[in-house]
């Protein structure tokens, strides 16, 4: 008779870190955290005590319970410092700034000129990054990280970006260029997944694998996978838009590949397109003013244009099968596009992956990506180990 196996000892969450992970997690009070961990009420009552002198959780008085004493309920002190999510588009920049708890205090978009390249954009957003920090009426120093999006692949073996249509950009390592000015935690990311990060954080826990799109001048995509944004070996999962397709390129693309989806489906494609027909449409804005005045050119361009998208993206949904598709983006608001992206979907995906699939505008709205990049840089700040040395440091 083979003798049972021993069971592996789990061992409970002690560290500081930890006990600050289950409260951001949602357990509010130190008895709840005791009997997840299966610790001594007096140990955790210890290190909560800590993690409250050094700034990172508070305790307040909470509902009146039956008898006894009022409960108390533990929070992430919000005012322990701030996060900044800067996003980066190819004519304008919004940034964010919000709390600890993901709070937002500040949110602006300005327009902003890309071509005066790398270095003085760096500059003017790090700027703007003060602008806000003043207006909330902070200092630089209570900054506890930073991210910014880019509307391009961000390679994760360098740290620099890969071929954009941003002047000057390739290979730029933008790490190097933002800790010029500031020691704060560092995060640059393709816009595609920050819109990712929101979407599926907006669409709650019943949506475990998401697909995001970002349609605008250009075309991007983030996916979450598991619950996990999925990134690539090197950085550039989600990259579809390069795809060769049956239409005709109306724009260059840096990509190399002749009649790539973006070259021939996005809003600047579109655009391009109905220029060389004569009409006066500089750019997605007027593109759709005059899909919304119902244009009948306008909105075939766009009809169009969204079956092209959907012919390309039916494989990339029958391949992860995802429980949404969320579009981002300036052409997200178009319906004759996103309904005709959905048309396709639906008739070129199996049965099994349509069952289960919503194709919708995506709920974050245009400050998606900024908020898709406070959540990545605060998951980036607050993890375990990074409180444990925090807390070691004060």
């Amino acid at each position: 008779m083979k003798k049972p196996r021993p069971r592996q000892r789990t061992e409970p969450p002690a560290s500081l870190g930890e006990i600050f992970t289950l409260v951001r997690q949602g357990m509010r009070t130190r008895g709840e955290i005791a009997r997840a961990t299966g610790l001594a009420p007096s140990t955790v009552s210890l290190r909560v005590e800590t993690l409250i002198q050094a700034g990172l959780l508070e305790e307040l008085a909470g509902e009146a319970g039956t008898v006894g004493r009022r409960a108390r309920e533990l929070q992430v002190r919000a005012r322990a410092g701030v996060v900044v999510a800067a996003t980066l588009g190819s004519n304008h920049l919004r940034v964010m700034l919000a709390d600890l708890s993901a709070a937002v205090l500040y949110d602006v978009e300005q327009p902003v000129d890309v071509a005066v390249g790398p270095n003085a954009l760096i500059d003017e957003i790090w700027r703007r990054v003060e602008v806000g920090l003043a207006a909330i009426e902070l200092e630089p120093d209570a900054l506890r990280g930073l991210a910014l999006g880019v509307p391009a692949p961000v390679d994760s073996r360098a740290g620099a970006l890969a071929p954009s249509h941003l002047p000057g950009w390739d290979q730029v390592r933008v790490y190097e260029l933002l800790g010029a000015h500031t020691d704060a935690p560092l995060l640059v990311e393709n816009d595609a997944n920050l819109l990712a990060v929101a979407e599926a954080a907006l669409a709650g826990p019943a949506v475990e694998h998401l697909l995001a799109v970002k349609v605008g001048s250009r075309i991007g995509s983030g996916i979450i996978s598991a619950g996990v944004l999925h990134q690539g070996a090197s950085g550039a999962a989600g990259e579809f838009s390069h795809t060769p397709t049956g239409g005709t390129s109306a724009i260059p693309c840096s990509c190399g590949t002749d009649d790539c989806l973006e070259s021939v489906a996005s809003g600047s494609a579109v655009a391009a397109r109905l220029r060389a027909a004569g009409r006066d449409v500089p750019g997605t804005a007027a593109l759709l003013e005059l899909a919304r005045a119902g244009d009948p050119q306008v909105v075939a361009e766009l009809r169009e244009a969204g079956r092209r998208v959907g012919e390309v993206l039916a494989g990339v949904v029958n391949f992860l099968n995802p429980h949404a598709v969320a579009f981002g983006g300036v052409l997200s608001t178009s319906a004759p596009f996103v309904a005709a992206v959905r048309g396709v979907l639906f008739l070129r995906c199996l049965p099994i992956v349509s069952a289960v699939l919503d194709v919708r505008e995506g709920r974050g709205g245009p400050s998606a990506e900024a908020l898709g990049g406070v959540r990545l840089i605060l998951e980036r700040i607050l993890t375990a180990d990074a409180v444990d040395r925090l807390v070691a440091e004060r």
